[in-house]
């Protein structure tokens, strides 16, 4: 069953004359004395004379050199990006995409400070007794519970105190 697998994996590059003597010795050895091996054999031998019997569609003669003109004259960027962002030149686009994802973690990071119910039931950090609003929001409010940075604003916290 194992030399089975072994064998079914390779009759289709026995079949097209891409094994090597030895193995071409051993897969014969093995057909002459296995039944379902030969059938998969024929069976593969089959669908090759379908294919080989379809009609074949020949592309307009200047069909290749189009389609190269066409990705040579197309950049990276336009290529991946589509129309839309032509518009932008792509330091713009960038700047907006990264300013975007800062101002949405900032918020929801915040949100989460804010409003202990998203935080998995832990109670919000209150360092310096501070309201956060939406007009004192800076990138550094949004501190996780329990990470180096809690520590660090904990220990200050502490220092002013005293």
């Amino acid at each position: 069953m194992k030399t089975c697998n072994k064998i079914r994996q390779k009759l289709s590059a026995y079949q097209d004359g891409e094994v090597s003597q030895n193995q071409r010795e051993s897969i014969d050895a093995h057909l002459r004395h296995c039944d379902a091996c030969k059938n998969d054999l024929a069976a593969l031998g089959q669908t090759t004379q379908l294919i080989n019997s379809l009609p074949q569609i020949l592309p307009d003669p200047g069909f290749t050199q189009r389609v190269m003109r066409s990705v040579a004259d197309t950049s990276i960027w336009n290529r991946l990006l589509g129309k839309p962002l032509r518009l932008f030149p792509v330091p713009s686009a960038a700047a907006a995409m990264i300013m975007i994802g800062l101002l949405t973690g900032t918020l929801l990071g915040n949100l989460l400070i804010q409003n202990p119910s998203f935080s998995l039931g832990q109670s919000s950090p209150n360092y310096f007794d501070r309201e956060i609003t939406l007009a004192s929001m800076t990138v550094f409010d949004a501190v996780p519970q329990g990470s180096i940075a809690d520590g660090y604003f904990n220990m200050v916290a502490e220092n002013m105190e005293h």
